[in-house]
C-alpha cells in the first residue's frame, strides 16, 4: 500500500511501472517493431521517460521545441524530428544545436519554399534534413498533399537541404466511435496516398498519427507512428481508447484545505496546477469519487461540489487524472516518483543551453 501522506500537493505523481507498460503496449501495437515508432515527447518533457523509451529499443523521436530536441540529445537519442517550421532566430539556435550534438541526427519540417530557402542559406556548405509538413485537415500548419509535389520539386533544387520524409499529423481526428474515426482517417488520407504514388518513397520516412488515430495507423507497416500522450495517458484520451489499452501513468495529488459550504470543499488545486483549457467541469476526473464536480478555480484553489462536505476532513488526500496531461505536466517543475525521487520536467523551459 502506497503512503501518499509523504507527497506534496498540489503535484503530479508518476508511476514508472505503468509508464513502462504503456511503452511496451505501444511497441506491441506496431507488431513489436520499435523502429515504427517516433514518439512525441511534448507530453512528458523529462529525460527519465526519454531513457525508458530508448531502453525499450525506440531510437527515433519527435518534439515541438528546440529545448525538447536538446533534452533528447542529452539522452543520446540517435534521431530527432523537430516538428516546427524554423523561422527567425530559431534557425541559428537549430544550427548551434546540431553543432553541439553531432551524434544526434536532427531534422525539421517545412511547408513553404521561402522557409526552405532560408534553411538552405543558413546551412551553406553543410546540409540539413527536412520533412514536408502536410495539412491533413487540421488546418493548423502544413501544405495540402495535392500541392506538395511542386514544393518537393522546388526543394530538390536546394543544395543544402535534403528531403527525409513526409509528416502527416492528424490531431483533429478524434471521433469517439472507432469505426467513425477509421472512416475519417481513410477519407482524409486519400490525398496522402495520391501524393506518395507520385514519389519514390523508398528512402522517405512516412510519419503519421496523433494519439487517437494511432489506433488506425499502427496497422499500416509503411507508416512510422508518432503518438505522445500514450506514455502518461489522460482522461481525454481514455474516452477514445478501448479499456485497458493504456494506463494512467501520472496522477494529480491534492488535499482538502477548506470546507466553505455544506456541499462544497476547497482543494489546493488552482488553474496553476492543471490545464485550464477545457470547461471547468471537464478538467479532471476524480479517481475514487467520480460523482464529484469541479465547480470553479482560481490561481491556487479549486471548489468541488461533493454533496455533503461534513463527510470529509481537512487535510484529506484527493487524487485525480487530468483531461489533458500535456499542458498539465508543463505547469510543474518536477514529477514526484511514487517509489521515491523526483523527475525534473526539464524541457518545460523554452531554453536549456541552445
Amino acid at each position: 500500500m502506497i503512503n501518499l501522506d509523504v507527497f506534496e500537493s498540489p503535484g503530479l505523481l508518476v508511476y514508472p511501472d505503468r509508464v513502462k507498460r504503456n511503452i511496451a503496449k505501444a511497441i506491441e501495437m506496431v507488431d513489436g517493431n520499435p523502429s515504427r515508432l517516433r514518439p512525441h515527447i511534448k507530453t512528458h518533457k523529462t529525460k527519465e521517460v526519454n531513457d525508458l523509451l530508448l531502453e525499450a529499443g525506440i531510437n527515433k523521436f519527435k518534439c515541438a521545441t528546440i529545448a525538447e530536441a536538446e533534452l533528447l540529445a542529452l539522452s543520446n537519442a540517435p534521431d530527432v524530428l523537430l516538428s516546427m517550421q524554423l523561422i527567425g532566430p530559431n534557425i541559428s539556435r537549430f544550427q548551434q544545436l546540431k553543432e553541439a550534438y553531432p551524434s544526434t541526427r536532427f531534422s525539421s519540417i517545412i511547408d513553404d519554399i521561402h522557409a526552405a530557402e532560408a534553411l538552405n542559406e543558413a546551412f551553406e556548405g553543410k546540409n540539413t534534413g527536412v520533412y514536408i509538413d502536410l495539412n491533413m485537415g487540421m488546418n493548423r500548419t502544413g501544405i495540402r498533399p495535392e500541392k506538395a509535389f511542386d514544393l518537393i520539386q522546388q526543394l530538390r533544387r536546394l543544395p543544402h537541404v535534403s528531403l527525409r520524409g513526409l509528416h502527416a499529423y492528424d490531431g483533429h481526428i478524434r471521433d469517439k466511435e472507432f469505426q467513425e474515426r477509421e472512416k475519417h482517417v481513410n477519407s482524409d488520407f486519400v490525398s496522402f496516398y495520391q501524393l506518395i504514388d507520385q514519389l519514390d518513397t523508398k528512402d522517405l520516412e512516412l510519419v503519421v498519427s496523433g494519439t487517437p488515430s494511432f489506433l488506425v495507423h499502427h496497422k499500416n507497416p509503411l507508416f512510422t507512428c508518432s503518438p505522445g500522450t500514450f506514455v502518461f495517458f489522460d482522461a481525454g484520451y481514455a474516452a477514445l481508447f478501448p479499456e485497458n489499452t493504456f494506463e494512467f501513468g501520472v496522477e494529480i495529488i491534492s488535499r482538502i484545505i477548506s470546507k466553505p459550504t455544506e456541499t462544497t470543499i476547497c482543494l489546493d488545486l488552482g488553474h496553476k496546477s492543471v490545464a485550464a483549457e477545457n470547461p471547468i467541469d471537464n478538467r479532471v476526473r476524480f479517481i475514487d469519487r467520480p460523482e464529484w464536480i469541479l465547480k470553479s478555480q482560481s490561481e491556487e484553489h479549486g471548489i468541488v461540489e461533493v454533496g455533503n462536505s461534513s463527510a470529509y476532513q481537512i487535510g484529506e488526500i484527493v487524487t485525480m487524472v487530468p483531461y489533458h496531461i500535456c499542458p498539465t505536466v508543463n505547469l510543474h517543475s518536477h514529477l514526484q516518483v511514487i517509489d521515491g525521487g523526483l523527475w525534473e520536467v526539464k524541457a518545460r523551459n523554452r531554453r536549456l543551453c541552445y
